[in-house]
């Protein structure tokens, strides 16, 4: 049985990678939990991942084959508003996570998931986006990122610990915070349907243009970037299509029967807003055959499914 650990694992990405896993029974999967939630497919401990001699023990005791380090505050909107608890939160538990690991002389193959965030302000002529694109990033949790990829680069290079660094670009799918664009119009639209809002949907910056996965595909690609992926090596995962987010609102729109009238709020508006991140996966492609299996159009129904039936229970 190889031995999986998964930091965040009832988190957003993390409960998708659970289940991506969790009937490989050549798999033992461990991971942690910042509150009380119980996984009854994983075995979970209730962990602050700052807490340098608690991360030791239990990385000691489990010696784990895989780590997937996906814990991290990841809200690049919210970070404006809390930069110093998102910077010093994600830097100080990576640094917990890898420093046991290279105590206990660590052999797992090590995933430190970054962001296509990392790049940040990009010309037009510049996408789709290589992993040699200079990084400009423009929030703290953008920066957050920058620091955790180069942490991972630097625990390679100092202590030869096999981690992979990957880029992901935007992914989405059902259970992620309405904190993001997508699940946040979703939500609204499954609330005005239910009557629980009025017919009115608060809307930020709708010109902004991004490469968005499903999540589903996206943690497959996790499962492949630590089983093939080169240690030390970075790769951008993504979709590769260039979207509005306009453009989004409107299909999600379509999906609904309700009329609804867009009202733009600037307190949703973010101090600076990249206009344009797409993906160039040919990196990653060439070396494991991945790429997105799932439909947008699909996601999006999913996502909204989703709302509708969380709405319809808190009702």
């Amino acid at each position: 049985m190889k031995k999986v650990f998964i930091t965040g694992i009832s988190g957003f990405a993390g409960s998708h990678l659970l289940d991506f896993l969790k009937n490989n029974k050549e798999l033992e999967i461990y991971g942690t939990v910042w509150g009380s939630e119980k996984i009854n497919s994983a075995q979970t401990f209730r962990l602050d991942l700052r807490d340098k001699e608690k991360v030791f023990a239990l990385l000691n005791e489990i010696n784990p084959d895989y780590v997937f380090h996906l814990a991290a505050l990841t809200s690049p909107a919210a970070s404006f508003s809390h930069p110093e608890e998102t910077l010093v939160n994600n830097v100080s538990a990576q640094f917990s996570l890898l420093e046991a690991l290279q105590k206990i002389k660590s052999q797992a193959k090590i995933l430190i998931v970054g962001s296509g965030d990392e790049y940040g302000l990009v010309n037009s002529k510049d996408n789709p986006i290589k992993e040699s694109q200079p990084l400009m990033p423009t929030s703290p949790y953008a920066v957050s990122k920058v620091t955790q990829d180069f942490l991972g680069l630097q625990y390679y290079l100092s202590y030869n610990l096999p981690i992979i660094r990957v880029r992901p670009f935007n992914h989405i799918g059902p259970r992620q915070s309405p904190h993001f664009v997508v699940s946040s119009f979703a939500k609204q639209i499954a609330e005005i349907e239910s009557g629980k809002k009025e017919a009115v949907m608060r809307v930020g910056n709708l010109s902004a243009i991004r490469d968005f996965t499903d999540v589903e595909d996206m943690v497959k690609a996790y499962w492949l970037a630590v089983n093939k992926g080169v240690s030390g090596e970075v790769y951008n995962i993504g979709s590769g299509a260039a979207r509005t987010t306009e453009g989004i609102l409107s299909d999600l729109l379509s999906l609904s029967s309700k009329k609804i009238r867009i009202s733009v709020d600037q307190s949703l508006m973010r101090p600076v807003d990249n206009p344009k991140l797409v993906c160039d996966f040919t990196k990653f492609q060439k070396l494991t055959g991945w790429k997105p299996a799932i439909s947008f159009s699909e996601t999006l129904q999913k996502i909204l499914a989703f709302w509708r039936e969380k709405i319809k229970e808190d009702v």
